[in-house]
């Protein structure tokens, strides 16, 4: 069974994020990507305005994975369960903020792009 991905772009305060989900070949490709994310201790994800990072939701059968990657670090929860890893470079989370780009308004994915760099 495939998993359903929905992407969410963590940028708006008092209005709903933008989100989309990824196609079959696109989760596919995330949940490699994540599996080869470097495993590393707990780290503190920031809650500024503006800007927040990516927020993805991995559905599997009745398997529900919530991941937030931000500024290098990714967050995995699955139940009770966290894990967390780097993203080297940003890699991640550029890939998923391309995978948007079709479903963003040029100007909000232009400066979501800016803010990875």
């Amino acid at each position: 069974m495939p998993a359903r991905v929905e992407v969410e772009l963590d940028i708006f305060s008092g209005m709903p994020n933008p989100t989309w989900n990824l196609t079959d070949a696109e989760a596919d490709s995330f949940v490699k990507q994540l599996a080869e994310v470097s495993p590393t201790s707990a780290t503190t994800l920031a809650g500024n305005l503006g800007y927040r990072g990516i927020i993805v939701q991995v559905t599997q059968g009745a398997d529900t994975q919530l991941i937030r990657v931000q500024t290098g670090a990714v967050h995995m929860t699955k139940g009770a369960t966290k894990l967390y890893g780097r993203d080297e470079n940003r890699t991640l989370e550029r890939w998923l903020l391309n995978t948007g780009k079709p479903h963003l308004k040029k100007d909000l994915f232009q400066f979501a792009e800016r803010e990875i760099r």
